[in-house]
């Protein structure tokens, strides 16, 4: 359980207040809540670091497993609809998404609205199964991705909205850094000398690698599809994404295809 039920943070604050009435509706229709997007960032950058990142945002992101559309519509109708849009709601004045996955999804990892719109599902189902539970200010208690799930769904947000906004390359760049410090770190240098020595010491890229394997282990036989979304070029393109830094981010994001490539899932 990681506890934020003590945190001043306003953006943690205001979070908890949201997701407390989603969870409430959630929990009439028996479905678990996983926060994801720049709400679980925040959540676990506090755990991490002491502090959310500085890229901010207004928004709150949870995604759900249903078995089927008909559900997903009698959870989501007690929630106020943002106009035409059938994953957008407004709560407690806040614009919350809730993206469903699941049964829903297409053979193709695809969640279909409908209207013209799909977005990409992969990762969700393979987060949701590892995500760690989080208490926070006022008693709530929701699903949280591990750092390495959080990774998963940022590298498939970026495939997938990449030409709209850049904001999913800025949180992939933190989540990297998160993995080259404190604890990360610690680990990386009791248990991963090796690693180390194949990368000269430099602690970023075989930080990176090693987060590359974690997100192999969490996606298991569905690891292809997720390299395929680094592949050369695009991961070119990524790097550009990313806003300019002292680290090698090219460098940091092949040791992560690596990571991704040789864990055995590849």
């Amino acid at each position: 359980m990681i506890d934020l039920s003590s945190s001043t943070d306003p953006r943690i604050g205001v979070a908890s207040h949201v997701l407390s009435e989603v969870d409430a509706v959630a929990t009439r229709h028996g479905i678990r809540l996983m926060v994801v997007g720049a709400t679980a960032r925040d959540i676990l950058s506090e755990t991490i670091v002491g502090a959310p990142p500085a890229r901010a945002t207004a928004d709150v992101d949870v995604a759900v497993a249903v078995p089927s559309w008909q559900a997903f519509e009698a959870l989501t109708a007690d929630l106020t609809r943002v106009g035409r849009s059938r994953h957008r709601f407004l709560v407690a004045g806040a614009q919350v998404d809730v993206v469903p996955f699941g049964d829903v999804e297409t053979g193709d990892r695809l969640v279909d609205w409908g209207d013209g719109t799909r977005m990409s599902a992969r990762g969700l189902n393979e987060a949701f199964a590892h995500a760690r539970p989080v208490r926070l200010p006022g008693g709530v208690e929701v699903l949280v991705p591990t750092v390495a799930g959080l990774a998963v769904l940022k590298l498939v947000a970026w495939s997938d909205r990449r030409l709209e906004t850049k904001r999913d390359a800025v949180d992939l760049q933190t989540i990297l850094g998160w993995y080259a410090t404190g604890t990360f770190l610690d680990e990386l240098y009791e248990t991963e000398l090796s690693l180390l020595s194949a990368y000269d010491f430099d602690p970023a890229p075989a930080s990176a690698h090693r987060l590359g394997r974690h997100m192999a282990e969490l996606l298991g036989s569905t690891t292809t599809d997720v390299v395929a979304l680094v592949d050369d070029e695009s991961l070119g393109k990524l790097a550009a994404d990313m806003p300019n830094s002292v680290a090698d981010q090219a460098l940091a994001l092949r040791a992560l295809r690596e990571g991704l490539r040789h864990s055995g899932f590849g």
